[in-house]
């Protein structure tokens, strides 16, 4: 089912430090029927130029170019993709208010993205209104090494923080209905962790997700990129990284506590066992405090032991896990010191990194998901979208419309 040709399309081309590439696309996109919205994102006052390396008058002929097909948004500072494509959608909010409905999607600058892969991604999303719609590219042995690792780490880490399948986490294409677009100026972020967020927020909130496989292109190996490994993986990240501090500083409260008492008292099974379960608990009540008001916060009720809708609050929950975890830790404990004759302070380290990811995964999706799968019912119908992750977000084919 395609749109009447009167729907009002929409590409956002953010762009910092863009090569003629992007008059192409602009030129390409108003070409296809979209209103073209481009954000010059500080790019006269970028690294390039500050370097040397680009002289500013040579961006702003570009965007001067690019204003023939494009209302271009500029500012002097550098502020990150996820501010500029928030300016974009603010503009179009402003702009579009007192239309009945239209439907936008974000276009990378240099070229590496289809116009035409836009066109469906925009009708798609014109007749799923509510849905955000991803440009899924498959990846394959032609793709650069560090996108094939950079796409498959990023997508199992998704799921397991989130519960939801995605499998194009990365993918800079995406396509909205003017419903949402309120609920994308009000995601955190202004640089490449506004993507990750988006995602993380609809799959929080039960906002309906579908991919469309788009074309894989890379250009001279993805080389143009201005994405960087260590600073944006940080901010894409971390939310597992808050957790992962959160679970070290228990883990040297807890292995403490463990250590005096085995130092002081000895290290028999016995003293052993009474040493884990008695550091803990009090390991367990740091734990619970830092993931509830830093880690998982936007999950959580404001209550602090208030009931959900299930009537079982997000206290007695963690008490459950961390009886849970206390069996399986003081289980795997008892093994590696009486059996497998492992020393104790040896053993409580292995043991705490066997469950680590294990009691992420819970944590997130059970004691402090406020409601989420509630949300999913509401929004999808009566199945549940995390009963099973792996059909959370299905590739569909061209010419596939239906909502997932």
């Amino acid at each position: 089912m395609y749109i009447e040709s009167a729907l009002i399309k929409i590409a956002v081309i953010p762009a910092y430090e863009p090569d003629e590439n992007l008059i192409d696309v602009a030129s390409e996109a108003a070409a296809s029927g979209f209103e073209v919205v481009v954000v010059d994102d500080g790019s006269t006052g970028g690294n390039a130029v500050k370097a040397g390396k680009v002289p500013a008058e040579q961006y702003r002929r570009i965007f001067e170019d690019a204003k023939r097909f494009a209302h271009v948004i500029s500012y002097s500072e550098n502020r990150g993709k996820g501010y500029a494509m928030k300016e974009a959608f603010a503009y179009i909010r402003d702009k579009y208010k007192y239309e009945p409905g239209y439907a936008v999607v974000v276009i990378d600058s240099d070229g590496q993205h289809r116009v035409t892969d836009a066109v469906r991604l925009v009708e798609y999303a014109a007749a799923h209104s509510g849905t955000l719609v991803l440009g899924s590219r498959r990846q394959s042995r032609s793709s650069p090494l560090r996108s094939r690792i950079g796409n498959c780490v990023t997508r199992r880490i998704f799921r397991m923080i989130s519960g939801v399948g995605v499998y194009d986490t990365q993918t800079g294409m995406r396509a909205f209905s003017k419903e949402l677009t309120e609920r994308m100026l009000e995601i955190s972020g202004d640089r490449y962790e506004y993507e990750m967020n988006t995602l993380m927020e609809f799959a929080q909130k039960g906002v309906p997700m579908a991919e469309l496989p788009i074309e894989t292109i890379y250009i001279d190996g993805n080389s143009g990129s201005h994405f960087d490994a260590f600073a944006d993986s940080v901010r894409i990240y971390k939310e597992i990284l808050k957790f992962a501090l959160s679970g070290f500083i228990s883990f040297l409260i807890d292995y403490g506590i463990f250590g005096c008492i085995v130092g002081l008292f000895g290290t028999t099974p016995e003293i052993t066992v009474f040493a884990n379960v008695f550091a803990r608990f009090f390991s367990a009540l740091a734990n619970y405090n830092i993931n509830r008001n830093l880690v998982f916060s936007a999950n959580v009720s404001d209550s602090y032991t208030g009931e959900s809708k299930k009537g079982i609050s997000p206290l007695k929950k963690y008490v459950l896990l961390a009886a849970g975890v206390l069996f399986l830790n003081t289980s795997v404990i008892y093994i590696l010191t009486a059996i497998a004759g492992i020393n104790p302070l040896l053993a409580k380290i292995v043991t705490e990194v066997i469950v680590f990811f294990l009691n992420f995964a819970i944590q997130k999706r059970y004691v402090f998901a406020n409601e989420v799968k509630e949300n999913r019912k509401e929004k999808n119908g009566t199945k549940n979208a995390s009963d099973n992750a792996e059909d959370d977000i299905k590739v569909l084919g061209y010419g596939q419309y239906r909502t997932v």
